[in-house]
C-alpha cells in the first residue's frame, strides 16, 4: 500500500468516525460547519494533484485531512470558524428575590391566682384581690413566603453547574453565544410554592453551531426543590449536598453527569443515551438503586447488595437518617454509584 492510498483511506474513516459520534449525540452536527468552511481545501488538494500527479501526489489527500482536522478541532475546542473576530459570550442572570413575611406567634402565660395590694397610709392591713388574668404575649417571626419551588430547566445544549447557595429563591447565570439561546423565564406563585420555567427560544439543528452554552445555578438552603433537567448533548455537575432537593428528573441525550446526593429525603431519576453517570451519596443516606440499561458497565460499591434484577439496596438504608431512590434509564452508559 502506497502513502496516497493510506492518507484517502484515513480520509474515510476520520469522516466516518465524526458521523457515528453526531448519530450518538456525542459530537454535535455543527462540526460540519466548520469542516464545510474549508471547502478551498478541496480546489487546493485538485490542484495539487493535477500537478504533481506522481511524486507528491499523497500532498493532495494529505490537504483534505488537515482540514477535517482543523474543522473538527474547532469544534471540539469551541471555536466557531463562520464568525469573524474574536469569539464573545454573553451573560444573562436570571434570579428572584425572596420575600419574607411575618408570622405571629401567641405564647399565653397565665398570671398568679392572687394581686396583692401593698399596705397604704391609710389601710392597716393588706387587701388581697383575686384576679384571673391571662398575660398574652405575641411574637413576630419572619420567614420566607416560597416553602418550596418547582424548577424546570429546558436548554438543547450546554454545560449544567450548581455548588454554591444563594439567599435569593435561585439564581441562575446564562453565558451564551447565540441570541436564541438567550434565556427566558416564566415565574408564578401559588400559596406557598414557587414555579419558575427557564428555557429559550426554538431552534434548530441548522441554528446551533458550537453553541457552548454554560448555565450556573445557585439555590436556597432552605427551600425545597423538585428540579426537571431537560437537555440534549451534556455535561451535568450538581452538588446536592448543600440542599433540600425532594425530587431531581434528568432527561438528556449524550450527557456526562456527576451528581453528589442530597443529606435529605429524594428520588433521583435520569433518563438518558449515552452516557458517563457518577453518583456519589453521603454516608447517612441510604439509598435504593433501579437500572434499566442496554450495553453498560457498572460500578456499585461495597455498601450495595444486588436484589432481584437490577435493584440494588445499600446495607444502611435501613438504618439511614436520610432515603434516596435512585432510577437510571439510560442505553450505552458506565455508571459508577458510590459512597463518600
Amino acid at each position: 500500500m502506497n502513502g496516497v492510498q493510506f492518507l484517502k483511506g484515513l480520509v474515510i474513516i476520520l469522516i466516518g468516525i465524526i458521523l457515528l459520534l453526531n448519530s450518538f449525540n456525542i459530537l454535535d452536527w455543527s462540526v460540519w460547519y466548520n469542516i464545510f468552511k474549508l471547502w478551498p481545501l478541496l480546489l487546493v488538494s485538485l490542484g495539487i494533484s493535477l500537478i504533481f500527479r506522481r511524486r507528491l501526489a499523497w500532498l493532495a489527500p494529505l490537504v483534505i485531512l488537515i482540514g477535517i482536522i482543523i474543522g473538527f478541532s474547532a469544534s471540539y475546542m469551541g471555536v466557531d470558524l463562520n464568525l469573524e473576530g474574536q469569539v464573545e459570550y454573553k451573560t444573562e442572570t436570571l434570579q428572584r428575590e425572596l420575600e419574607m413575611v411575618p408570622m405571629i406567634q401567641e405564647l399565653e402565660k397565665e398570671t398568679d391566682d392572687t394581686k396583692i395590694i401593698p399596705e397604704s397610709t391609710m389601710e392597716s392591713e393588706v387587701e388581697v384581690v383575686n384576679v384571673n388574668e391571662e398575660n398574652i404575649q405575641k411574637e413576630t417571626e419572619m420567614i420566607s413566603k416560597i416553602q418550596k419551588a418547582n424548577l424546570h430547566i429546558s436548554y438543547n445544549v450546554g454545560s449544567f453547574n450548581l455548588e454554591f447557595p444563594t439567599p435569593l429563591v435561585y439564581q441562575c447565570e446564562v453565558n451564551y453565544l447565540y441570541p436564541e439561546f438567550k434565556p427566558i423565564e416564566d415565574y408564578s406563585i401559588q400559596n406557598n410554592e414557587a414555579n419558575i420555567y427557564i428555557h429559550h427560544y426554538p431552534v434548530s439543528d441548522q441554528q446551533i453551531r458550537n453553541p457552548k452554552n454554560r448555565i450556573d445555578l445557585k439555590l436556597n438552603k432552605d427551600i425545597i426543590y423538585d428540579i426537571f433537567l431537560e437537555t440534549g448533548a451534556t455535561t451535568i455537575n450538581y452538588d446536592f449536598s448543600k440542599f433540600k432537593i425532594e425530587r431531581c428528573t434528568i432527561q438528556s441525550g449524550a450527557s456526562d453527569i456527576s451528581i453528589i446526593a442530597p443529606h435529605y429525603n429524594a428520588d433521583i431519576n435520569i433518563d438518558s443515551g449515552v452516557s458517563k453517570i457518577d453518583i456519589s451519596i453521603p454516608s447517612n443516606v441510604g439509598a435504593v438503586v433501579s437500572l434499566d440499561t442496554g450495553f453498560s458497565m457498572k460500578d456499585l460499591d461495597q455498601n450495595f447488595q444486588q436484589q432481584e434484577g437490577n435493584l440494588y439496596i445499600s446495607n444502611n438504608f435501613n438504618n439511614s437518617e436520610y432515603q434516596i431512590n435512585i432510577n437510571i434509564d439510560s442505553g450505552l452508559s458506565q455508571i459508577n454509584i458510590h459512597y463518600l
